[in-house]
């Protein structure tokens, strides 16, 4: 009896531990997601106090300061002077905040997957230089030439529109002339026409960045989007009518 006992209560504490073992690798997702919200919901309080903090110095005029302590755990903080931007970075595979979205509260900018930047530059890698739109996020650089304007329009083909894209991850240029031509219906006509190209949004910290080609040829007249999306290593290119 008494080794029997003693066979029972090892074979128990094995169920137990294997029970606890398992119950807590299936609630491990939703304590990651409880872990990450309260972290979140901790710094939006401490940035909003940075914030104030920041709008008061600015307020009583240059000499002013202050001296803050931040308590930053878990993640990190990123100073960005060139953005006159201050970052709170969390790493998780909790899904607290839906993937490339975001929610402004005054200055306070809160999202997820916001790594994609838009802004105008030129092209430098050309004589002469190209005037461009450029969609940049971690893994890529994109140019797409500026060209006319809704209410002023030009003639233009197709293969002119994407100049060049910087990978940066194998630190490679793709920009032989003639990288990308578009038709429509196999039409040769519709490579060309009057259009314009326009950038949806620009700025930093965006959850994706869209330039838009309209085509007027004489085949058709349509749209091309050009897409990235924070993260990813590729671009989208769609067409609509």
């Amino acid at each position: 009896m008494r080794g029997i006992s003693i066979v029972s209560g090892v074979i128990f504490l094995a169920i137990s531990i294997t029970a606890v073992f398992l119950i807590y690798q299936t609630g491990m997702p939703v304590v990651k997601k409880m872990q990450a919200a309260t972290a979140i919901e901790r710094m939006k309080g401490v940035f909003s106090d940075l914030d104030e903090i920041v709008q008061q110095v600015a307020s009583e005029g240059k000499g002013s300061k202050r001296t803050l302590y931040m308590k930053v755990d878990p993640g990190k903080v990123i100073v960005n002077s060139t953005e006159d931007s201050i970052y709170w970075v969390l790493e998780t595979d909790a899904e607290v905040i839906s993937p490339r979205t975001s929610q402004k509260l005054g200055n306070l900018v809160i999202g997820s997957n916001m790594e994609t930047r838009a802004f105008e530059a030129n092209y430098t890698f050309s004589d002469p230089e190209i005037p461009c739109y450029v969609l940049e996020n971690e893994h890529l650089k994109a140019y797409l030439k500026r060209i006319g304007s809704p209410s002023s329009q030009q003639n233009y083909e197709t293969k002119d529109i994407l100049v060049a894209i910087y990978n940066k991850d194998m630190k490679q240029w793709l920009n032989n002339s003639g990288l990308l031509d578009i038709s429509v219906d196999f039409n040769s006509t519709s490579k060309s026409g009057t259009g314009y190209t326009m950038l949806s949004d620009s700025g930093y910290n965006l959850p994706y960045a869209t330039v838009s080609a309209y085509i007027n040829s004489t085949h058709i007249e349509y749209y091309v989007n050009f897409t990235l999306e924070s993260g990813a290593d590729f671009m989208q290119i769609e067409a609509s009518l």
